[in-house]
């Protein structure tokens, strides 16, 4: 699958981070997914519940649609490339135009939901703690373009 899109955005929510890409998305209350004009993807990663590394992706192809394990080969703030490992439909490039401070968020929100950064939480008295993320068995590879692999602490 591939296509250009016009916004990305990334978004965390407590133990859920995601990245659209497609059109301009409407507000909450107007967001409803069979109403998108135009191709678009949503990758997300929730670390609430172990899943074994998964990713849950939704888009405007239902042959794409679902939980998988990904490989992330390119981010950069022209373009999102990543493997599903599977055997059939397994490419996913979107083209897209990223000012550096848009990408400085996708890119940290996009190394999180590709399992090369962990994420970090606050306690419940406000400080930043870090857990360790329910990790793919697969060693992360390093992707082409401007995201570099980070090692996981111990």
């Amino acid at each position: 699958m591939r296509f250009h899109a016009q916004h990305v955005s990334a978004s965390e929510a407590g133990d859920y981070f995601r990245l659209w890409l497609g059109p301009q998305e409407a507000d909450d209350e107007e967001r409803d997914t069979g109403e998108v004009k135009g191709p678009y993807l949503i990758v997300q990663r929730q670390f609430e519940v172990p899943g074994g590394g998964e990713c849950y992706i939704e888009t405007h192809d239902e042959a794409y649609v679902g939980h998988f394990r990904l490989r992330l080969t390119e981010l950069s703030r022209t373009r999102l490339s990543f493997e599903i490992k599977r055997k059939t439909n397994t490419r996913v490039e979107v083209e897209c135009s990223l000012s550096p401070t848009e990408f400085a968020k996708v890119r940290r929100v996009g190394e999180i939901v590709f399992g090369l950064r962990e994420p970090e939480w606050r306690s419940d008295d406000g400080a930043l703690e870090r857990r360790s993320p329910d990790t793919a068995a697969d060693p992360p590879r390093k992707p082409r373009g401007s995201v570099a692999p980070r090692r996981n602490e111990p």
